[in-house]
């Protein structure tokens, strides 16, 4: 093959998927940089399937160019953490520079355009990782190119340069020296372009080789943990023509976090970025319209890797999404194991939302919680093949914190599901316009001493605001006095709805 094709494109594309499906395992085994969550393999393999998915939608007889940019945009808009977001701008690039008739030098000169664009995606560069290893592929392409290479053989020498080098630059990075252990964001390109290489030299069907993937785990125990607490990622049209939005993007997400990556196209922004401070990154990005806004804690990101279905207690594990309206409530969510998607005032949640809120799980039982963060025609337009789904009955924000209070409380199992279905049955909803010693005292003692089929045990207190000095401290001491057998969870502030909701099980 002497020039790259339309068909080509769309068999790397599938192959690329494949290959990454059968390798999720071993690079998750391997991640530990940036953060030691095991999920690049998963992250870079949703990434790319969302890049099939749209190629897929092409029209027979589109060109090259039109089916590369495809591949393009459906990872950036799928991608998943950093690493996935790093692979999305490499695809984008190489699609932008793709010129009509592209031979072995136009494919050579794609590789170092999307090599440069993931580098500039990032706000600190890692040498020693995937961006390095990029750097590695343009230059064996370009001097390939230069010798005469064709096209296949181009692809060939580059890919075999890559893992010629693959240790070697791991070495450079001090975390993945001191855990051993090869990038897995570089071992998850080189089977992409890998799948490239052998579908531009007519395999048929094109089989990447796996057998270099390392089959142990990394040494974990000898990696510290750094950076935000917390993953957001969310989509950010560029309405801006004025100023660049992926810099100033970059910047605002630099201020409160680490491993910011920012990638755009189609007058899309992807943003990425760890932090303690969800609310503020969500808040940064308001340059646009922002959608798909996503925050999970790392230390559970994917419930390592793709053995998701089991636990330890033999029980099935369920995942949470829990949805809100207040970007001030999605570090708490988080923290009590939810997945979390944030709805922007500019923007409604969708299905498809949901749906990728429900994959990032990693389960095939999902808890949902829609809060005031979804319209119920969304949740009923709900489609996740293979994942059972229980839409609880939690449609306001109280709701959703005693359902997730639930959840964490019994473990996000069958039997915690149902827990969480007792407690929302039980529950006593009232709200407080004006949040004061008095208004909160008298509004818990009618609801407490208002007649129940069983005693009230639990209190969950939700505040519009943060609490006016001895706001919560009365209420624990008017509880201990009055009413002992209580005990009160507050959570806030909410920045939306009455200036106090109680929630009385």
């Amino acid at each position: 093959m002497d020039q790259l094709e339309a068909a080509a494109v769309r068999e790397w594309a599938h192959a690329a998927r494949s290959a990454l499906d059968a390798a999720r395992d071993r690079i998750d085994a391997v991640n530990v940089f940036p953060v030691a969550d095991s999920d690049t393999g998963t992250n870079v393999l949703l990434t790319v399937a969302g890049g099939a998915d749209a190629v897929g939608l092409v029209p027979v007889g589109a060109s090259a160019q039109d089916v590369a940019r495809a591949f393009g945009r459906g990872a950036l808009l799928s991608a998943r953490g950093n690493s996935g977001v790093i692979v999305s701008q490499y695809l984008t690039g190489f699609a932008r520079a793709l010129p009509a008739q592209a031979g072995a030098p136009e494919v050579a000169r794609c590789l170092g355009v999307a090599g440069r664009a993931a580098r500039e995606a990032t706000v600190e560069p890692q040498e020693g990782t995937v961006l390095t290893l990029a750097d590695v592929v343009s230059s064996a392409a370009a001097t390939a190119a230069d010798a005469g290479a064709d096209l296949p053989t181009m692809l060939a020498e580059a890919v075999a340069e890559a893992l010629r080098a693959l240790g070697r630059i791991s070495a450079v990075h001090p975390v993945l020296r001191a855990a051993r252990v090869l990038d897995a964001g570089a071992c998850a390109l080189i089977v992409v372009l890998d799948a490239l290489a052998r579908a531009v030299a007519d395999e048929r069907p094109v089989q990447v080789p796996l057998d270099w993937l390392p089959t142990t785990a990394a040494h974990h125990a000898s990696v510290e943990p750094t950076g935000g607490a917390f993953e957001v990622m969310l989509l950010v049209s560029d309405e801006h023509p004025v100023i660049d939005t992926g810099a100033e993007l970059r910047r605002r997400m630099g201020s409160v976090g680490d491993s910011v990556a920012v990638v755009g196209g189609d007058g899309w922004w992807h943003v990425h970025v760890h932090t303690d401070d969800p609310a503020a990154a969500i808040a940064g990005a308001a340059l646009g319209r922002r959608e798909q806004v996503l925050v999970r804690l790392l230390a559970g990101a994917h419930a390592g890797g793709s053995a998701l279905t089991g636990r330890a207690d033999g029980l099935e594990r369920w995942g949470v999404v829990a949805c809100t309206a207040a970007p001030g409530l999605a570090a708490w969510y988080a923290s009590s194991g939810a997945v979390v998607l944030v709805r922007c005032p500019e923007a409604p949640v969708r299905a498809q939302h949901l749906a990728r809120a429900v994959t990032d799980t990693g389960a095939t039982h999902v808890a949902l919680l829609p809060g005031t963060g979804v319209d119920p025609d969304e949740v009923a337009a709900l489609a996740a093949p293979e994942v059972v789904i229980e839409a609880l009955d939690a449609t306001d924000e109280v709701r959703a914190v005693v359902g997730s209070l639930a959840l964490a409380g019994a473990g996000p199992t069958a039997q915690g599901c149902a827990a969480a279905r007792a407690a929302l049955a039980r529950l006593d909803v009232h709200a407080v316009d004006v949040a004061s010693a008095r208004t909160v005292s008298d509004a818990v003692d009618a609801l407490v001493r208002a007649p129940r089929p069983v005693p009230a045990e639990s209190l969950t207190v939700l505040l519009q605001e943060a609490p006016g000095d001895g706001l919560v401290a009365g209420l624990v001491d008017h509880l201990a006095a009055h009413h002992p057998g209580v005990e009160a969870t507050v959570v806030g502030p909410t920045g939306h709805g009455p200036a106090l909701v109680l929630g009385l099980d």
